[in-house]
């Protein structure tokens, strides 16, 4: 079951520029987030939490990422919609039920919690991240 939107994350290929232009229209600080709060290796971002709705920038380190071939493809912009749950069996049972595939087979789990995604070609076009946040 869906708990609620939790965020929204957007990449970028300048991470510093981003975060001051950011921080400055949003009147937020942003917190870093290393590489270690990724379900994949060769990200880092800054998340700006603003009244509880989570607002990460997001970007590669490597050019092998799936940042890195957004931005070659598409340019910056929207990554992707994350979608909190309690439960990720459920959830992703709940999905699959309405014909979604998950992309990956066992959802990552590490510091951040547990995530597993929709592709974008299911969902018109905008990646889903179904997100259940570590405690």
């Amino acid at each position: 079951m869906i708990k609620g939107i939790y965020g929204l994350n957007i990449a970028v290929a300048d991470l510093d520029t981003a975060t001051k232009k950011y921080e400055n229209i949003l009147g937020v600080s942003g917190k870093f987030i290393t590489e270690e709060n990724f379900a994949f290796p060769g990200l880092k971002g800054t998340s700006f939490d603003v009244n509880g709705f989570h607002l990460n920038l997001i970007a590669s380190t490597s050019p092998d990422t799936s940042v890195a071939k957004f931005i070659e493809k598409k340019g910056e912009g929207v990554f992707l919609l994350s979608l909190e749950v309690g439960d990720m069996d459920q959830a992703l049972g709940d999905m699959r039920g309405q014909g979604l595939t998950p992309l990956l087979k066992e959802s990552a789990k590490g510091v951040f919690g547990e995530v597993n995604f929709i592709h974008p070609k299911e969902m018109n076009g905008v990646q889903l991240e179904i997100f259940k946040p570590a405690k």
